[in-house]
């Protein structure tokens, strides 16, 4: 696509939405530099609660201002999200009367696991609360209604907890997938940017809508469509003028919606996403198993922490570092272990499943 340099002013807006009747061409080329960005937004997120409240016996005076923001990996997934999920579904011929099947692959893939995670806090709780002297009683209010709500990530539209903390961002994502399993034609393979555009500042709205937790995809979605665009210029179907208006326009969007941190974020892992391509063998690793080491990184590391302070007295700033980054190797060996037993069996189950359905 020729990049509108010559066009006038007035007519910038028209040529950074000029029509895209090039059909795509997807270079369906696995993107190396996606396991390393996942590698830094498990690591990060888990740093930030290994240096806080999860494990609350070692907080280290230095690691815990170093990782005060490592929560922000969180949003680098959302940004991946929002290049991944399409990415996977170009070339594919998809329309929405497979919409069925297509959340069926995704339910496979990514509910299992977190099931199996739910249920291995709930033993977590369960022990702590008959073997272990504990001044609080951990499942003493978990309901069956409760339960239910968190499987189905529905939790947020009620006066219900998480039982996994993390599933919040579990629920934002598949708010998503039944977004782009609804809109996928519309938004990325349509003759006109503009409804990419526009389709994302209206589900922006929503956010205004009365939930009772501000936490859903409507009030995330300047990330998703940060991915959006980025993979619209990776496919070249767009080009540099292009992705940089529409970009302008989710980061303003995104600076209204999140504030300066999370924009930052998002801006950083699109341009990471286009021209980062590291394949170092243990990033890529933990890249591989970031999903498992999510899930359960905090059961594990307060497993961890509970034997640990009674071998290693956290009595200085050292020990604390120490006994610290055991529970991170811990978690990141426990994370490979229940990703092997688990998590594959339901990605080759979800790709078999596509493939049946192809």
């Amino acid at each position: 696509m020729t990049t509108p340099s010559s066009a006038s002013s007035s007519n910038t807006i028209e040529a950074a939405i000029a029509d895209r009747n090039t059909p795509i061409k997807p270079e369906k080329k696995y993107i190396h530099g996606l396991d390393f960005l996942r590698a830094i937004a498990a690591l990060s997120v888990c740093l930030y609660h290994f240096s806080g409240a999860a494990l609350p016996k070692v907080i280290n005076i230095y690691m815990k201002p170093t990782f005060a923001y490592g929560w922000l990996g969180v949003d680098i997934f959302f940004v991946i999200s929002g290049f991944i999920i399409p990415y996977s579904l170009l070339g594919k011929n998809y329309s929405v009367r497979e919409f069925g099947s297509y959340m069926m692959k995704r339910i496979i893939r990514i509910n299992p696991p977190a099931y199996v995670a739910m249920g291995l806090v709930l033993a977590q709780w369960f022990m702590i609360d008959h073997f272990i002297n504990h001044n609080r009683v951990y499942t003493g209010e978990i309901s069956l209604a409760q339960i239910f709500h968190n499987l189905l990530f529905t939790a947020p539209f009620t006066q219900y907890k998480w039982v996994v903390g993390i599933f919040w961002t579990l629920a934002i994502e598949f708010q998503f997938y039944i977004f782009i399993g609804l809109f996928f034609g519309f938004l990325f393979e349509s003759k006109s940017l503009w409804k990419f555009v526009v389709v994302y500042l209206l589900v922006s709205l929503l956010q205004f809508l009365p939930f009772s937790d501000f936490r859903n995809f409507f009030h995330f979605s300047s990330l998703f469509a940060m991915g959006g665009i980025t993979l619209l210029y990776h496919q070249g179907r767009v080009g540099k003028q292009e992705f940089g208006v529409v970009m302008a326009i989710f980061i303003a969007l995104a600076y209204w919606q999140l504030g300066l941190a999370i924009t930052l974020v998002g801006v950083l892992t699109s341009f990471a996403i286009l021209f980062t391509s590291v394949q170092d063998r243990l990033f890529a690793l933990i890249g591989k198993i970031s999903y498992s080491f999510y899930l359960i990184h905090v059961l594990l590391g307060t497993t961890c922490e509970f034997v640990l302070i009674r071998v290693v007295t956290p009595d200085t700033e050292i020990n604390k570092v120490i006994i610290t980054l055991l529970c991170i190797v811990f978690a990141l060996v426990g994370a490979y272990i229940f990703y092997y037993f688990i998590e594959r069996p339901f990605i080759e189950l979800a790709k078999k499943y596509g493939k049946a359905r192809a």
